[in-house]
């Protein structure tokens, strides 16, 4: 019978005295499923156990290890990431408290500065050849603010019916309409004119028509309900300021106004801001006309606000 274990080439061995060799087990086999041995699987385990516990005692050189040293150092980086995140959440609650106070009110503006928000205007629309202005006097002084006159307009008592005459002109305009808008967005056009009346307040608008077809004149005249004297200053400014936007021609009004020449004036009056505009119905005239300037003035005589300015 042959030896098993004998590797080809060799001779058998002789017996002879002596603890007799142990046999050399057979390679463990290879492919898809190998046979693993009970030894080597416990060595495996052994090694898997002693590199697990190397990393729970920190032991240097192994995974999960680090001396002093090296435990001082994650403490440091620990403080240092706590610290900027302590620093990041502070930031956020500073930049939060600036947000609450300065978020605007629910009015779309800023209550404590009487700005308040305005519709949406039509874009477009008319504007005057020539337009001048000017600011408030001292006449008054006792309707500066809205709150020392806080007594709304009413369309009757800025424009009641009847005829204005000048002499000049040789005209005798008569009121053909009067229209109040508690949104002032709707008595302008311009988003950039609109824009100027809200932060000045504008709480309300009343806009007079008034034509004499047997001379050929017309004239408008807009009334706007501001904050302050200083509002009304910079209100009557904004008309003129690269055509922002202009009065807005009421529907009553003849097709023709607004088209050819035309000249307004803007004046504040206390807290109000008054803007007249006038033109021949045939459109002629220039910035010279003496009938167009002296109806200018004679539209914008306002004796309700000098009224409410004598208390």
């Amino acid at each position: 019978m042959s030896d098993p274990y004998r590797r080809p080439g060799h001779p058998a061995p002789r017996p002879g005295p002596g603890p007799a060799r142990r046999p050399v087990p057979p390679a463990a086999p290879t492919g898809p499923n190998p046979v693993v041995r009970p030894e080597d699987a416990r060595e495996a385990r052994r090694k898997a156990e002693g590199g697990r516990e190397g990393a729970r005692k920190g032991t240097p050189g192994k995974p999960g290890g680090g001396g002093p040293q090296a435990r001082a150092r994650r403490k440091k980086q620990s403080r240092l990431f706590f610290g900027a995140a302590a620093a990041l959440v502070a930031l956020a609650v500073v930049a939060l408290a600036l947000v609450v106070v300065l978020w605007p009110g629910d009015d779309g503006g800023g209550a404590d500065d009487g700005a308040v928000q305005l519709g949406q205007p039509e874009l477009t629309g008319f504007a005057p050849g020539t337009y001048s202005f000017s600011p408030s006097t001292d006449v008054f002084t006792e309707i500066a603010s809205r709150a020392e006159d806080p007594e709304p307009l009413t369309a009757e008592e800025m424009f009641p019916k009847g005829s204005l005459t000048d002499e000049t002109a040789d005209a005798k305009i008569v009121r053909r309409a009067a229209v109040l808008d508690e949104d002032c967005a709707d008595a302008v056009w311009g988003t950039g004119l609109t824009d100027a009346l809200g932060k000045a307040g504008c709480s309300q608008a009343v806009r007079g028509l008034y034509t004499d077809p047997k001379k050929g004149f017309a004239a408008l005249v807009a009334v706007y309900n501001l904050k302050d004297s200083d509002a009304a200053d910079a209100v009557v400014r904004a008309f003129g300021a690269g055509r922002a936007g202009f009065v807005r021609v009421p529907d009553a009004a003849p097709e023709f106004f607004g088209q050819g020449y035309s000249m307004a004036r803007g004046i504040a009056m206390g807290h109000y801001a008054v803007v007249s505009w006038v033109q021949r119905f045939d459109g002629t005239g220039d910035e010279g006309s003496r009938p167009l300037l002296s109806l200018l003035v004679t539209a914008a005589e306002a004796d309700a606000l000098y009224t409410r300015a004598a208390g």
